[in-house]
């Protein structure tokens, strides 16, 4: 183990850590039993396929894995604080081996899931907050970490939880601790990330590998990201047009997160045993955590239900109305509790499902236009039809990118083909119901619908693949007589 300096507020020294051998827990165990969640989604299928729509329609929820989730929730195993209707845990970003600092914590996020509403609070706790760390006096939060470690492998997240819940009031029932290459990995591994961005901006002073800075830019709309893009997206600090708060930056890391979300659970990545291979290599090598494998199965089962709207973000940040203020001391940038009083730092805390409107990421998330691309092909002599319906969709929040022909006429039903493999049903499901339309899906999108009954299951979408005209389309619509009346809206 050889000796690395990091700068902690002046000039301090830590060891940088090996790869942690005596981990809480090991990702590797957590997601065998993944393997075996997916192994009996695969196995069910066939059965799934062959079930009548009239068995599909008599169940709450229809799909393989509602049934696999309800099985791993059956045996009535509460997570920490869940029987008080709130579980918190803390995320802790690092730069981990070959960055500066390789221990100290770039993104530190607190957060609370409140059972009985599927409801989430996120509060951002900016590394350059003062506090007071059992052992170690007062420093900067994001050095409570690099401390722990510095004791003993994987001692971090510990400390830095008990550094957290004195200054919040609250437990740390979880933690999790990545550092950005296992975080570049991990997105490439499951096939990069959409994510909408919200205002244009570029950052002059983004750090390079080699402690110089370049000029980072990103465009307002919907971006497709991998690991690299995602990483300066989430990291950038000094962004123009109001880009550049600590407020800013931790709204991006939640959309982020947002975007993470959705892929994990999709069926390109669950039903992919060689890429869930992949990604537990690198979950292995770059994440810690305290949470059992059991424990992970069943927040995912949570994290599937969690309505996005009730997401409420909060930061504390030096503004006029945050309870910290912003102080130069021995020409150290550090943000402190003003009048020395945390109250009011534990009240936001407590009351972290009710952000108020300034602190609030729920309106962007609201009003945050969908990333759905769609080709219309019109099927019928009616003329028209096509660019009518898509003058409609459009008005939706659809993106329709193409319009045409079918190549053969006569169709009597719309019908919808599913190219998303189940990841938009939401969006299929409004479609459907105002085309009044017919739905053609893959085997592996049916296994992620709950409450829509496709009139054709397909083994793979290579069929309407081939109808398309357009590449990266999610929904390929041929309209059928049925749709007449959207010409006469």
């Amino acid at each position: 183990m050889k000796n690395m300096h990091i700068n902690l507020t002046e000039a301090d020294s830590q060891q940088e850590q090996a790869p942690n051998k005596h981990n809480v827990f090991s990702f590797k165990r957590a997601f065998f039993v993944l393997f075996i969640f997916v192994a009996i989604t695969g196995a069910s299928l066939s059965y799934k396929i062959s079930r009548t729509g009239t068995d599909n329609a008599n169940s709450a929820d229809g799909s393989i894995l509602g049934s696999i989730f309800r099985l791993v929730g059956s045996g009535e195993k509460y997570l920490k604080g869940e029987k008080s209707d709130r579980t918190n845990f803390l995320l802790l970003g690092v730069g981990g081996a070959g960055h500066d600092g390789p221990e100290l914590t770039d993104t530190i996020m607190f957060g609370s899931y409140r059972p009985s509403t599927n409801e989430i609070g996120l509060l951002s706790i900016p590394r350059d907050l003062t506090v007071l760390i059992p052992g170690y006096g007062y420093r900067k939060i994001n050095h409570a970490n690099a401390f722990g470690e510095s004791e003993r492998d994987g001692y971090g997240p510990e400390l830095a939880s008990k550094t957290i819940e004195n200054i919040l009031g609250q437990e740390v029932h979880y933690w999790a601790k990545v550092d950005f290459n296992g975080f570049e990995s991990f997105i490439d591994e499951i096939g990069g990330i959409n994510v909408y961005i919200e205002r244009s901006f570029y950052d002059s002073q983004y750090p390079t590998d080699d402690y110089l800075t370049q000029t980072i830019s990103f465009e307002q709309g919907w971006t497709q990201m991998n690991g690299k893009t995602a990483l300066v997206y989430a990291r950038s600090r000094h962004g123009s047009n109001g880009e550049g708060s600590d407020f800013a930056r931790s709204k991006r890391q939640q959309n982020i997160l947002t975007a993470v979300k959705d892929k994990v659970l999709s069926a390109s990545v669950l039903l992919n045993p060689v890429k869930i291979n992949s990604v537990i290599d690198v979950l292995r090598e770059n994440i810690q955590t305290n949470a059992s494998g059991w424990e992970i199965l069943k927040i995912a089962k949570m994290a599937r239900d969690i309505d996005m709207e009730k997401i409420a973000m909060q930061v504390l940040d030096e503004s006029p109305d945050s309870p910290l203020y912003a102080a130069n001391i021995n020409g150290a940038y550090m943000l402190l509790p003003k009048n020395d009083d945390w109250s009011r730092v534990r009240s936001i805390s407590a009351n972290i499902f009710t952000s108020d409107e300034k602190n609030s990421q729920t309106d962007g998330v609201k009003n945050q236009p969908k990333f759905v691309r769609v080709e219309i092909q019109n099927g019928t002599a009616i003329s028209g039809l096509a660019f009518q319906t898509s003058q409609m969709l459009q008005g939706q929040g659809f993106d329709v990118v193409k319009i045409g022909n079918a190549t053969e006429r006569g169709y009597d039903h719309t019908v919808i083909y599913d190219l998303t493999d189940g990841q938009k049903t939401d969006e299929l499901k409004i479609l459907q119901n105002f085309l009044m339309a017919d739905v053609s899906v893959s085997a592996a999108g049916w296994v992620f619908m709950d409450e829509i009954i496709p009139k054709e299951i397909t083994v793979t979408d290579e069929e309407a693949q081939a109808k398309t005209t357009e590449e990266n389309i999610d929904f390929l619509v041929i309209l059928g007589e049925n749709s007449s009346h959207v010409a006469s809206r």
